[in-house]
């Protein structure tokens, strides 16, 4: 009578474990089971257009009736392009200007508001984060009625009796690139100056007294405590920032439409422009695809040299 008792007992653990695991996997699915708009969206409207991009660079491709292979032509077309390299150019300098204007300006609001009274901390924070909510296609909207022949600046202008310094600033060659590098001026944007600032809320409090009690200055303080620390927000920030101007093409579109000529044209309004006017999509989606390349080799380096300077420190 005393066997299959003991065989009861020995079963039961096994019976529990395996009940135990069936119930956490159950829990596992229903968890999953959330994530399978996500998952599937993010198929639709981001993988799919991705590799689709890619292999649609391969043909010579309008969208609707003309789907021909063409192997690499598309890329040797590209490399032979003169606009091509125009936009290089533009995109260059509007990026290369707007990588350090990321880099100090929001860093010193985020320091000078960090270090700013406690009860006026959440009023700053408040009024940097406003302009995030509103956008871009309204502040875009707004510069380009800055800058009309009889807008805002030049009106400023007139009424200081600088009537020699108007000008036509979008419709100029020699001034409308620099034009767009000025919008959104002063360039504190909401998403860097939040980086810095919690990068800065990191930092243990003990530091700041161990540099009072050395008798640093608020540069000091800055320079051999906060910016060391601060390494890794910089970083993010340059990757975040190249990647941001240098696939954006909105500000260009509304402000000049890459105009006059080609001075103020980029590579993604050139990809907008052969895909969405021209109807060249296999062409459009070669630029996508070196757009794509250029931004993961920037990456990379990026990522790679500072890795090597921290090294060295």
């Amino acid at each position: 009578m005393t066997e299959p008792h003991s065989g009861t007992a020995i079963n039961r653990p096994a019976t529990d474990l395996a009940l135990k695991q069936r119930r956490k996997l159950t829990r596992y699915i229903i968890a999953y089971s959330f994530l399978v708009p996500i998952f599937v969206s993010m198929g639709l409207f981001k993988y799919y257009p991705f590799f689709t991009a890619i292999i649609k660079s391969l043909y010579q491709w309008n969208g609707a009736n003309l789907n021909t292979f063409v192997g690499l032509d598309n890329f040797v077309k590209l490399v032979r392009d003169p606009t091509f390299y125009a936009s290089l150019k533009n995109v260059t300098l509007l990026t290369i200007s707007f990588v350090i204007i990321q880099l100090t300006l929001p860093l010193y609001a985020a320091v000078g508001v960090f270090h700013s009274h406690k009860k006026l901390q959440h009023a700053y924070r408040f009024l940097f984060l406003v302009p995030m909510v509103v956008p871009y296609i309204i502040i875009f909207l707004l510069w380009r009625w800055i800058y009309l022949s009889n807008g805002v600046l030049n009106t400023l202008l007139r009424q200081l009796g600088l009537d020699s310094w108007t000008h036509a600033w979008l419709g100029d060659s020699t001034t409308a690139l620099a034009s767009i590098v000025f919008v959104n001026f002063p360039w504190i944007g909401g998403i860097y100056f939040l980086i810095y600032l919690a990068g800065l809320l990191t930092i243990s409090p003990e530091l700041y007294e161990v540099g009072k009690l050395d008798g640093m200055n608020g540069w000091q303080r800055f320079w051999y405590i906060e910016l060391p620390l601060l390494r890794n927000q910089i970083r993010l920030v340059v990757i975040l920032a190249f990647i941001h101007q240098y696939q954006s093409f909105e500000n260009v579109l509304v402000l000049t439409n890459g105009g006059p000529g080609f001075t103020t044209l980029t590579p993604a309004l050139y990809l907008y422009k052969k895909g969405f006017e021209y109807n060249e999509l296999g062409y459009a989606s070669a630029i996508g695809v070196m757009i794509f390349l250029i931004l993961i080799l920037f990456t990379f380096v990026a990522n790679k040299a500072m890795k090597q300077t921290e090294k060295l420190d």
